[in-house]
């Protein structure tokens, strides 16, 4: 029997989300071989990360804290057996709540051990007001890329057409159900590799190609103007096997440049690959491999008051 977790944000348990997502799981539960198990999340309960680095230290990469997100809590457990996964939440501030937040940043120990790499994922997010359901739903789908899920749909919806939408959120449902009996029967679908990701999610909610340049170019799309750039010439990095990384990025960055301006998203896609691994790895030995790896404070370290 396959699984699918579906999660309520919400504080409300009878609210509009919780609405939308009893149609979800009418919609999955109508596909033979699945069950939903919905999750209330403060029912539960569990903290944010403390950014300790035990899921990337740790062999088995599970997290330290002692609550219903770490190594043996309940929820967690829950998480890393399920076939696929529905997450209903109600837009705050224009976009996800806090609680919907708080759990997708506790899924981090699943990135490192690629634990959900290729699960079966989609998501409602649900609005008044103003609305900005949209921005919501393109937030979601942002973190459900970078945990690397099979995006089966997001589904922005506004109250003025709920009647609408619970029929849309009990179709989204029936085929994350499909997905998760895939998942459940011929195995997990993993990714090969960060390219077929990104492509993958291009026809999604999220395109992380221009926001990624945009971040990396700072806002400029330009390489001589981007943090590799300045990087370089301002000798920020000090560690020399760092640099070189950083030498082999540059170019990497113009070529990804050359082809986002030419309209070439799939080459694009594959030179931003190689230009983030360049550009992760070089950050990573400057920046945090002695903290993480050596357990010691980088030299750059100001305590806090509260720290001496």
């Amino acid at each position: 029997m396959a699984t699918v977790l579906a999660v309520l944000c919400s504080g409300r348990k009878k609210g509009y989300t919780a609405g939308l997502l009893n149609a979800a799981v009418e919609g999955i539960g109508g596909v033979e071989g699945v069950n939903a198990e919905v999750v209330h999340l403060w029912d539960y309960q569990f903290q944010p990360c403390r950014s300790c680095f035990h899921c990337i230290r740790n062999p088995e990469h599970d997290c330290a804290q002692s609550d219903a997100m770490g190594r043996d809590g309940e929820l967690h457990q829950k998480v890393a057996g399920a076939n696929g996964m529905f997450i209903a939440d109600a837009v705050h501030f224009w976009g996800p709540s806090a609680m919907c937040h708080l759990f997708i940043e506790r899924l981090y120990p699943f990135l490192w051990g690629d634990g959900l790499n290729g699960m079966p994922f989609a998501s409602v997010s649900c609005a008044s007001n103003q609305g900005m359901q949209i921005l919501a739903t393109k937030d979601i789908c942002k973190w459900a890329s970078s945990l690397k899920t099979r995006y089966v749909g997001g589904l922005p919806v506004h109250l003025c057409y709920y009647e609408k939408a619970i029929e849309e959120a009990r179709d989204l449902g029936a085929r994350l159900g499909e997905a998760a009996l895939r998942d459940e029967r011929e195995g997990r679908q993993t990714y090969a590799d960060d390219e077929e990701r990104f492509l993958a999610f291009d026809d999604s909610h999220w395109h992380a190609l221009r926001p990624y340049l945009q971040n990396l170019t700072n806002d400029t799309f330009e390489a001589d103007s981007s943090l590799i750039a300045e990087a370089l010439h301002e000798g920020a990095f000090t560690r020399p096997e760092a640099n070189e990384l950083l030498e082999k990025a540059l170019p990497k960055l113009e070529a990804t440049l050359s082809h986002y301006q030419a309209g070439d998203r799939a080459a694009a896609y594959r030179e931003l690959v190689a230009t983030s691994a360049l550009w992760t790895n070089a950050t990573w030995l400057e920046f945090l491999e002695q903290d993480v790896v050596r357990g010691k404070q980088p030299e750059s370290y100001r305590p806090l008051p509260s720290d001496e």
